[in-house]
């Protein structure tokens, strides 16, 4: 047998050489969004693993640290936990934790912040543990430092010290994420847009396309008018899950199912005065509403160029983080009791079903046999 020294050296040097990949659009993101992911790469750096199992390692540690901390959140929250559960457990949700995103960290963070917001209502919690909660919030995703609104909730306390506690949970937020985009997610949302796109830097520059929209106020309106009405009708099944890369579907009518279930399960006695009923209602309707017009405004200023006529980019998954906060507002505004094996039975069938078709829906896209 002829050996060839040679080529055994380039192969030793080609598998011992580190290689950045760029993760293409987590680029502009807090590192508050990655934090298991991080330190599981820097435990499977010390054992030495090769890449698929570092990434093996990663995925576990993701999903292991934003499960708990989503069953916290459901801990946390004074009533609607079946609800809290059945939106932890949606095909997206599932999803997101398993794979790298920092989706998962958003849900997980916004399910806990909204849970020690409405638990603040009737008294519980600690204001130190808002503001941090609030603050890993805020970070995970830019459109969610609307969900400092939720504070608003909490109306016991009165004088100095309610806004001292006000100030304390929303400063933060309001220095650190503003901070981070404009020290690092704009400009490197910018500079990948700019290299990837044929159009002018300046229509991905957001401090420009906020003075254009000063002086054509109505562009970004019909522009996301245009993207709800005539491009936004898969984002009711992007909400409740279209996994892999926006193009593994899961049953029809698991869609539908899924979605009767998910307005039933917050029908549940909230155990509040009608005023403080009406002030949850109408700060939840204020900030869901909030976070959508946020989310459409960011992608226009960050992802639209001018010469297209509609909002691109915006995905049905962004808005499963405004679903906790939508339970409570349905809840407020009804106030009906269903009975509470009625609420287990609904959201366990709706968490099996969950799994067991996106398991299916996966396993067939990429174990099938043409």
């Amino acid at each position: 047998m002829k050996a060839y020294p040679h080529l055994g050296d380039t192969l030793d040097e080609e598998q011992q050489a580190t290689k950045f990949m760029p993760f293409a659009g987590t680029e502009g993101y807090s590192p508050v969004a990655y934090a298991p992911y991080i330190l599981a790469a820097a435990f499977g750096d010390l054992l030495g693993l090769d890449f698929p199992n570092m990434l093996l390692l990663m995925r576990i540690f993701g999903l292991i640290t934003f499960t708990a901390v989503a069953a916290y959140a459901i801990k946390l929250t004074p009533t609607l936990k079946w609800a809290f559960v059945l939106i932890a457990m949606l095909p997206v949700s599932i999803y997101n934790r398993s794979v790298l995103s920092a989706d998962g960290a958003a849900l997980s963070y916004a399910l806990v912040i909204t849970a020690l917001c409405f638990s603040a209502v009737q008294g519980y919690g600690r204001v130190w543990e808002r503001s941090l909660w609030m603050t890993l919030c805020t970070l995970s995703k830019q459109p969610q430092i609307v969900f400092v609104l939720l504070e608003l909730m909490v109306g016991r306390v009165t004088g100095r010290r309610r806004w001292s506690s006000l100030a304390l949970v929303v400063v933060p937020s309001f220095i650190l994420s503003p901070l981070w985009v404009l020290a690092v997610s704009a400009e490197i949302a910018a500079w990948r847009l700019f290299e990837a796109e044929a159009h002018p830097r300046e229509h991905f520059d957001p401090l420009w396309k906020l003075a254009y929209m000063w002086e054509h106020p109505l562009h970004f309106p019909l522009a996301a008018w245009t993207a709800l009405t005539v491009w936004g009708d898969r984002l009711w099944q992007e909400l409740i899950g279209i996994l892999g890369w926006q193009d593994v579907l899961l049953p029809t009518w698991t869609y539908l199912v899924l979605t009767i279930i998910l307005l039933l399960v917050p029908l549940q006695k909230v155990n509040l005065a009608g005023a403080v009923r009406a002030r949850i209602a109408v700060i939840t309707g204020v900030a869901v509403l909030g976070y959508i017009v946020t989310v459409y405004l960011i992608f226009f200023l960050t992802y639209t160029p001018l010469n297209i006529d509609h909002v691109r980019g915006v995905q049905g998954r962004y808005f499963v983080v405004a679903l906790p906060m939508a339970a409570i507002f349905i809840a407020s505004m009804t106030n009906v009791d269903l009975p509470r094996g009625a609420l287990a039975t609904m959201a366990i069938t709706g968490s099996l079903l969950s799994g067991i078709t996106s398991f299916k829906a996966l396993l067939e896209a990429h174990w099938s046999v043409p």
